[in-house]
């Protein structure tokens, strides 16, 4: 599986004004410290079209590949500024248009093609939630036959399901995982898979959020996801992804954590009768499961009552 450490994001303040200064240590540290946790992929994320976002990614990839030599993936939503970064890489790419601000799939391939990449693309375009069954209608009536069409190989593409924010669209956030895992059993041919993971706990209460990144991360496993971009400085996550893969669990609130995984394959629910109601953890692990479920409703508080 590709572990794509996401740390290395425009969008956060201290990194775009380094960037801006050219400033190198910050971004090299982040580098270096992300892939001695554990990632094996680098998101560079230049977030929605920006001035000088060429310069700035070419300037990136430069500076991170100086420092670490794993492969990178390049958000935009910009194909010049892309270009400008696989022009810069000396190691594979993937380009990662699934901002929302992409709903026109042809650029993306073209640069795929051009440089040989592999590619991610969404299968809500625009960034907009939509059913299971238009996220692989999407998929199959046109992500797929566009990209391989054009030349691209079944395995250099990426499809993400669209992670939405509990916050925001409760309703929708069972549908991610539906769709991940009709994507390996429906879609024909089947594509590989690609989730941002912190997306579903933006805006949660500060509490709430591991328990929701822990929880969504088991599902989504179960569910067989190929890429998963997140937060390798994260100790806990990692942990649940060794509990998980390696089926090593070593406390109680592990085996809650695999049972999760277990029934989220099974594709039946979590019976409370497996959490020891006498243990917060699992009782905070258990009602975030029914949160993401959709069977009890989100608010910041449910993680304390």
């Amino acid at each position: 599986m590709l572990f794509i450490g996401n740390q290395i994001r425009l969008t956060r303040p201290p990194l775009d004004s380094a960037v801006k200064q050219r400033f190198d240590l910050l971004i090299k540290t982040l580098a270096r410290r992300q892939v001695e946790a554990g990632a094996n992929w680098l998101l560079v994320d230049l977030g929605p079209r920006r001035k000088k976002a060429a310069d700035d990614l070419a300037w990136l990839v430069k500076t991170i590949q100086g420092e670490v030599t794993i492969p990178l993936a390049l958000r935009g939503d910009d194909p010049q500024a892309l270009e400008a970064g696989l022009e810069a890489a000396r190691a594979e790419v993937l380009i990662d248009a699934t901002l929302p601000g992409v709903s026109e799939f042809g650029p993306y391939i073209e640069l795929a093609n051009q440089y040989n990449a592999l590619l991610a693309l969404s299968a809500s375009p625009g960034g907009l939630p939509r059913p299971t069954e238009e996220r692989l209608t999407v998929v199959s009536d046109a992500l797929l036959p566009e990209a391989l069409g054009a030349g691209l190989r079944l395995e250099d593409v990426f499809v993400d399901p669209l992670v939405t924010a509990l916050t925001c669209d409760q309703p929708m956030v069972p549908v991610t995982i539906e769709t991940l895992r009709l994507l390996k059993v429906a879609a024909e041919p089947a594509p590989n898979t690609l989730v941002h993971l912190d997306d579903v706990s933006d805006g949660a209460a500060d509490a709430a959020k591991p328990y929701i990144s822990q929880a969504y991360l088991t599902m989504m496993l179960a569910a067989g996801i190929d890429a998963l971009v997140a937060n390798p400085l994260d100790p806990d996550l990692l942990d649940v992804m060794r509990v998980v893969l390696d089926r090593d669990p070593t406390t109680e609130y592990d085996r809650l954590l695999l049972r999760l995984f277990d029934v989220t394959k099974a594709e039946v629910e979590l019976d409370a009768s497996f959490a020891d109601a006498s243990d917060s953890e699992q009782t905070k692990l258990l009602r975030t499961v029914q949160v993401l479920n959709n069977e009890r409703l989100y608010a910041d508080s449910y993680i304390r009552t």
